[in-house]
């Protein structure tokens, strides 16, 4: 009986976490776990020491450099800054009264072929502000105006509203990944791009790659590289300025982020708070 009992329990499956209570329950003493306790604690905070330790360093290491802007550095208000509705006319109006150089919206077309401003798939086209509402806007103001296309099938008409505005100076398209090219050249002739690109950021330091990302930006046709700013960094600034070419940065919202890519000398950075970024700039060597 005793033995058929034992067998049972060999059996049954016992979890990692009953196992440890049991460990527990046998072995630990007050004094155990206070010690153990002690041991928790101090390895926590220890390692939120080093964490605000070396966050420091890197901001004094940032703040001690000295800023070097390109020549028509620019700063981009992303759709939705400074706390307005994305791809709204809120957006737009915050962006040109705040004095960015460009404003960026996003482009999709609704079920019955009207551009929109949108991020994503248009249900209901009622709530979306139109492109010609948005040129009709942009029109008299001093700004360029990035399109981040979402639909390669936009391009076309996409093409007919710029010339027909008189804005082909003034728009140039993101959103464009390597694939998109082709369509690019077809259906929005004469329009910059950029090329929405991720650089290794590993493999960016040596000199094949380095080769070979310069050859996908020559077959693109691409004015430069538009990228989250994870993928940024000065080694990529260079090479890209070396050979005649841009890099814009996307996302750049936080502090640090900010003066991060600051001393990456980009061409560009799109932010949703260009009034934090200005108050970086300005206040860099204070």
């Amino acid at each position: 009986m005793n033995f058929l009992h034992w067998g049972e329990r060999m059996q049954r499956k016992v979890s990692r976490w009953q196992t440890f209570k049991r460990f527990c329950k046998r072995n630990m003493t007050r004094e155990w776990a206070a010690h153990f306790s002690y041991q928790v604690i101090t390895f926590i905070l220890s390692v939120c020491i080093v964490i605000v330790v070396a966050d420091y360093a890197v901001n004094k290491t940032y703040a001690e450099r000295t800023l070097k802007f390109v020549d028509g550095f620019t700063v981009t208000a992303h759709s939705g800054c400074l706390d307005t509705p994305e791809n709204s006319m809120e957006s737009l109006q915050a962006a040109v009264q705040s004095g960015v150089d460009i404003v960026e919206f996003d482009l999709r077309q609704s079920f019955d072929g009207t551009l929109v401003l949108s991020h994503d798939i248009v249900v209901s086209e009622a709530s979306c502000v139109t492109l010609e509402e948005a040129f009709d806007y942009l029109l008299d103001k001093k700004v360029q105006i990035n399109v981040d296309v979402k639909e390669v099938r936009t391009l076309s008409a996409l093409h007919t509203m710029i010339y027909r505005y008189g804005l082909e100076d003034r728009v140039f398209l993101t959103g464009i990944g390597t694939g998109d090219v082709d369509n690019v050249r077809a259906d929005c002739p004469g329009i910059d791009y950029y090329l929405n690109y991720s650089p290794s950021r590993v493999k960016i330091f040596f000199s094949d790659y380095q080769q070979k990302l310069l050859a996908v930006m020559q077959e693109s046709g691409a004015v430069g590289i538009n990228c989250n700013y994870k993928y940024a960094c000065a080694t990529l600034s260079n090479l890209l300025h070396d050979n005649g070419y841009k890099l814009s940065v996307w996302t750049v919202d936080s502090q640090k982020t900010m003066k991060r890519i600051l001393v990456c000398s980009p061409d560009n950075i799109t932010t949703k708070h260009p009034d934090r970024l200005r108050e970086i700039i300005n206040t860099w060597d204070a």
